[in-house]
């Protein structure tokens, strides 16, 4: 049973680090004036370091020359790393919310943000198309917006499920067992 409950953890991990490698790639390769945010370039490390974890601690169940300390480790440094990702998301984003209020302090925010506006040079702003509508124009910044919420969110679910994998693999290494004998 514990096996199950370790692959199950495993699975979640890679897909919340797939996850977060995508949306940090994305608004990374969006980034049009200046260099993107070191906190975008973070999570897309973070995301990296997560799927790497994930892949190796899945390697680590079924090959009984890895030591379940390995894992351990590897899973609690995905877990800072993640978690340090989530704090500075959320410090970035300063309180903003991801909707438009016309002509609000929280537009301006969304405006200002180099999290989200994909840089700024002078009065142009990189998300601002003038091909498109205003309309069209705000929705792409609320859409660069809920990536970024979302990268932030899952930064902290998978710290919590690296810290549901640093569990486990205690569990495992008390009982000095390996794949072989949960399985």
């Amino acid at each position: 049973m514990l096996a199950g409950v370790a692959i199950g953890l495993r699975v979640l991990q890679f897909i919340f680090g797939v996850a977060v490698l995508g949306l940090s790639v994305a608004l990374v390769k969006a980034h049009v004036y200046g260099s993107a945010p070191t906190t975008t370039k973070y999570s897309s490390f973070t995301g990296g370091f997560a799927v790497f974890a994930a892949l190796a601690g899945a390697v680590g169940l079924f090959i009984e020359a890895i030591p379940d300390l390995v894992n351990i480790a590897l899973d609690g440094l995905s877990s800072i790393l993640l978690l340090a990702g989530g704090i500075a998301w959320a410090v970035g984003y300063q309180g903003m919310q991801c909707r438009a209020d016309g002509g609000t302090d929280n537009d301006l925010k969304l405006l200002n943000n180099a999290l989200i506006n994909q840089g700024q040079e002078g009065e142009r702003y990189g998300f601002w198309d003038y091909d498109k509508t205003r309309q069209q124009n705000e929705d792409h910044l609320l859409s660069n917006c809920n990536k970024g919420l979302s990268d932030q969110i899952l930064q902290f679910v998978a710290f919590a499920v690296g810290l549901g994998l640093i569990g486990v693999g205690y569990v495992r290494m008390r009982r000095g067992g390996k794949s072989a004998s949960y399985v």
